[in-house]
C-alpha cells in the first residue's frame, strides 16, 4: 500500500521524565533525550512505513540544520522525502516535549514553515496514485488549508484515493466554516475528543461527530485516550476500548492511531478492526519516549490487536 502524508512536520526534542523546570540558570539530569520526527503527518508517515505501506511526505520545512535532521530521521525509516518543500530563509517546525513521569507534557513549539506550503509543492499525479492520502493538521496550514487543500482532496478522491484527516492543534470552532469545502472530501476524519468538541461545541462526542457527517465526512473516529475511541459512520456508532499499558509519553499516540487504522482500512479490514489495530499502535507508542517509539513491524502490532474487543461494524 502507498501513503502520501500532507502537512504538519515536525521535529521534536523530547527529554524525561521532567517534574519542574529549574529557576534561574538551575539544571535536572534527565534519565532519556530524544530528537524524533514528528507532526500530524510527519509521525503518521512514520508509523505508517513501520508498518509496512510505502510512504511520501509533503510538506513545508525550512533551509536549516532541523530540517535536515527531520529529512534525514524520515529516510532512515523508509520515507520518501522528495515532497519536502524547503523554504529559503525559513525555520523547520521543532518543538521542545518536557515529559512528566506519567507521560504527559506541555509543548514548546516554533511552527516555523509550517504554514508556508503552496498548491505549487504538491504533486497531483502522485496523488492520484496513492492508495491513501493523509492529511495531518490542516488547521495550522494558514491559506492553503482553505484555498488549496479541498481540490487536492477532490482529485484524490476522483481516482481513488482514500482521503483521511487529522488536527494538530487544540482545535477551534471556525474550522467548520474555514474547511466548509473540504470536509466533503473526508473519508475518514481521525480527532482527539478534545478537538472534535472545541470544533464542534458539542460535549457529546457522538453529537459532534455526527455534526461532521453533516457536513459530508463519511467517517468520524474519535481517539479519547484511556477510554479507547469512539467510531460513527452512516452505518452506527461503535465503541472500541482501549488497552492497559504503562504509560511512558503520550506524544505520538494519535499518529500511531491514524497510521494503524489506515493500514487496517488499506487491508480491506472492518471499520471496527481497523480501529483495534489503531488503538494497539498507539498503546505502543505509549510505552516509550518520542513518536517513533514502540511500533517495531506489522505482525507485533498485529499480535497485541488480539486482546482488543472484537465486534461492531
Amino acid at each position: 500500500m502507498t501513503v502520501i502524508c500532507l502537512g504538519a512536520h515536525i521535529l521534536d526534542i523530547l527529554g524525561r521524565p521532567v517534574t519542574d523546570i529549574p529557576p534561574g540558570q538551575g539544571r535536572r539530569v534527565l534519565d532519556e533525550i530524544k530528537i524524533t520526527a514528528a507532526g500530524t503527518a510527519g509521525g503518521t508517515a512514520v508509523d505508517l512505513a513501520k508498518l509496512g505501506a510505502r510512504v511520501a511526505s509533503i510538506g513545508a520545512v525550512g533551509d536549516d540544520a532541523a530540517g535536515r535532521m527531520l529529512r534525514l530521521l524520515l529516510e532512515d525509516h523508509g520515507v520518501d522525502t522528495a515532497g519536502l518543500a524547503e523554504k529559503r530563509g525559513a525555520a523547520t517546525p521543532s518543538t521542545i516535549l518536557p515529559i512528566r513521569p506519567d507521560g504527559s507534557r506541555p509543548a514548546l513549539h516554533a511552527p516555523g514553515a509550517m504554514n508556508r506550503l503552496t498548491a505549487d509543492d504538491v504533486d497531483l499525479d502522485s496523488v492520484a496514485h496513492a492508495d491513501a492520502l493523509h492529511i495531518g493538521g490542516p488547521d495550522v496550514l494558514g491559506d492553503f488549508a482553505a484555498d488549496a487543500l479541498p481540490r487536492i482532496a477532490e482529485h484524490a478522491g476522483a481516482h481513488g484515493t482514500v482521503v483521511t484527516m487529522d488536527l494538530l492543534s487544540v482545535g477551534r470552532a471556525d474550522l467548520l466554516t474555514d474547511l466548509a469545502d473540504l470536509w466533503p472530501q473526508v473519508h475518514h476524519f481521525l480527532p482527539n475528543d478534545d478537538q472534535l468538541r472545541a470544533i464542534t461545541g458539542s460535549d457529546d462526542l457522538t453529537e459532534a461527530a455526527e455534526k461532521l457527517l453533516a457536513l459530508g465526512v463519511g467517517t468520524v473516529v474519535v481517539t479519547r485516550g484511556a477510554q479507547g475511541a469512539l467510531l460513527v459512520s452512516g452505518e452506527g456508532t461503535h465503541e472500541v476500548p482501549a488497552l492497559t499499558v504503562d504509560v511512558v509519553d503520550t506524544t505520538g499516540c494519535g499518529d500511531a492511531f491514524c497510521a494503524g487504522y489506515l493500514v487496517g482500512l488499506l487491508s480491506g479490514e472492518p471499520l471496527v478492526d481497523a480501529a483495534r489495530l489503531g488503538i494497539a499502535a498507539a498503546s505502543q507508542v505509549a510505552q516509550g519516549l518520542g513518536s517513533d517509539a514502540g511500533i517495531v513491524d506489522l505482525a507485533s502490532t498485529e499480535a497485541l490487536r488480539a486482546s482488543v474487543g472484537r465486534g461492531g461494524l
